[in-house]
């Protein structure tokens, strides 16, 4: 009966798994270092998209909190609420200036006009930015 036993198999197994996964340790490193030598697929819409807007500052509303590279400007938040708006069409356009958010402009828009801007907050779910439209409360002066 001792004679049918295959001799070393499980050490022979051990060493293969120890080959195979050193050997994607070495390529996942190797990815790590240098993304650009291999080829990654980015999706141009905003499907999959999980960077969801939060509140960039105390009131985007009155405050030019969001800012794109190389703009000095910053740009206000133009509605109130979230607009529905179709992931499949909205089309990234980068990141912001902090790199947290990417900021999208419809299919039918993009390329036509610099403004305005979305920022996605849900599914389906978008936060207009672009030139001030809220103005804070007239407050007059008391005393001269």
């Amino acid at each position: 009966m001792a004679a049918n036993e295959i001799r070393d198999t499980p050490g022979r197994l051990l060493l293969g798994w120890a080959v195979l996964v050193s050997s994607l340790v070495l390529l996942s490193w190797r990815i790590h270092l240098r993304p650009a030598e291999y080829e990654w697929t980015e999706y141009p819409t905003a499907l999959g998209d999980t960077k969801y807007y939060a509140a960039l500052g105390q009131d985007d509303r009155y405050e030019p909190n969001l800012r794109l590279a190389g703009h000095e400007k910053g740009l206000y938040r133009r509605s109130e609420e979230p607009m529905p708006l179709e992931d499949a069409t909205m089309m990234k356009q980068g990141l912001d200036a902090t790199g947290r958010h990417f900021i999208y402009q419809p299919e039918a828009a993009a390329g036509k006009g610099p403004l305005p801007v979305y920022l996605k907050s849900g599914e389906n779910r978008y936060v207009e930015f672009g030139a001030r439209k809220f103005y804070p409360p007239f407050v007059p002066k008391t005393g001269l």
